[in-house]
């Protein structure tokens, strides 16, 4: 069995996708049309599937023999934005909405991927689950598909990968442990009594102690917080007032906290409500504080699966990253990771294409095509040497 040879004949099929999703791209929790491709690809490759909660897809492929199982996710959304360069053949053809992140890389490259479950059928035991997963830029899907596996009786590893724009293909960036960073939003919103500008005694200013409050969050992670565990508090948006003479009622504050370690959302959100309680009853004010879920957890590596993951990647030909601090970026792939042993890696697809760009969510992204047989590759050649042992 080759799987080079094999990942090779499904390369063009691979990029073909990708190049059909990017035209019709869909945001988050309306990917009905990619859903449907799915399904359809899913069929035509004789691997039954399911929907899962809000129009996740997850393709079943039971090689019928007893064994152990394996998960692989992709996420399927796009943003909401325009694509700048409207010359290149495969641009979004949806106004306002964009691929800007590579996922629709992530979907094509997982349908090859279940393109070539068949053919190495005989080289596999138990079962693997191809997971696409809806919403993942607004954190949604992945909590259902994992409720989901925890009811099939779990999985025994996860794996998945998020194409790189910042580096080449061929680069592979698959650590130990913290990879990317949990992160939720929060909003604090200061009340106090409105009134006339030129008369402040016969008002409660919500807005000095907004700008002490946004001072004093800011510090926490260097005041407040275990060094060795980074964080980060992030005050973004202050708001107040609709005229120069006017004291208004409210003042607001917005922004998102970062972290690295499984609980210590609860310890900042403590943190901060303390911070913004007393700090507003020192002004004579009243303050609330909301938390959203951005990403609810952290992406932890496990240590044992993500060296069998190294290991795998370079017999097949990557070239390992260079060790590097983890992103504070986030992804709710972060869910299968606490559910299941497994790693989550980046993979290069900087594309060099003139006027291109590997920042993600730009208005001019673009990947590197010649990633995504590479990628094929390694999660087949994962499958065989987990499943086939």
């Amino acid at each position: 069995m080759d799987l080079f040879k094999l990942s090779q004949q499904v390369e063009q099929y691979v990029i073909d996708l990708r190049r059909e999703f990017h035209m019709n791209p869909e945001i988050s929790f309306q990917e009905t049309r990619t859903t449907a491709r799915i399904k359809e690809e899913l069929d035509k490759a004789g691997i039954p599937h399911v929907t899962v909660g809000r129009g996740n897809v997850v393709g079943i492929f039971d090689t019928g023999k007893p064994g152990k199982s394996l998960a692989i996710r992709a996420d399927i959304d796009a943003l909401p934005m325009d694509e700048v360069d409207k010359t290149r053949p495969h641009c979004s053809k949806v106004e306002g909405v964009m691929h800007s992140c590579g996922h629709d890389g992530h979907t094509a490259m997982l349908l090859g991927t279940a393109k070539l479950l068949p053919e190495i059928k005989d080289a596999l035991t138990g079962k693997v689950y191809l997971c696409f997963q809806v919403a993942e830029e607004v954190g949604g899907g992945a909590d259902e598909i994992v409720a989901w596996l925890k009811e099939q009786g779990g999985v025994d590893a996860c794996i998945g990968t998020h194409l790189d724009g910042g580096s080449d293909a061929g680069v592979i960036n698959l650590p130990d442990g913290p990879m990317m960073a949990g992160a939720y939003l929060f909003e604090i919103f200061v009340k106090g009594v409105g009134g006339h500008g030129s008369r402040p005694d016969k008002c409660v200013d919500p807005v000095k102690p907004a700008c002490d409050i946004l001072l004093k969050i800011a510090s926490i992670p260097a005041q407040y917080h275990n060094p060795f565990d980074t964080c980060v508090i992030s005050p973004c948006l202050i708001q107040g007032g609709t005229a120069w003479n006017i004291v208004p009622e409210i003042a607001t504050i917005k922004g998102n906290i970062r972290f690295f370690k499984y609980g210590d959302e609860e310890k900042l959100f403590e943190r901060i409500r303390m911070v913004v309680e007393n700090t507003a009853a020192a002004y004579g004010t009243t303050a609330e504080v909301k938390f959203t879920v951005g990403s609810r957890l952290p992406v932890i590596n496990n240590p044992e699966m993500a060296a069998l993951g190294r290991e795998i990647a370079q017999q097949v030909g990557f070239q390992l990253a260079p060790p590097h601090d983890p992103t504070c970026g986030s992804d709710n792939y972060a869910d299968f990771l606490e559910a299941f042993p497994g790693f989550y890696c980046d993979t290069g697809a900087n594309c060099k294409a003139p006027g291109a760009s590997g920042n993600h969510h730009n208005p001019h992204f673009d990947l590197d095509e010649s990633a995504f047989r590479r990628v094929v590759e390694f999660f087949c050649a994962f499958a065989v040497r987990f499943l086939g042992e």
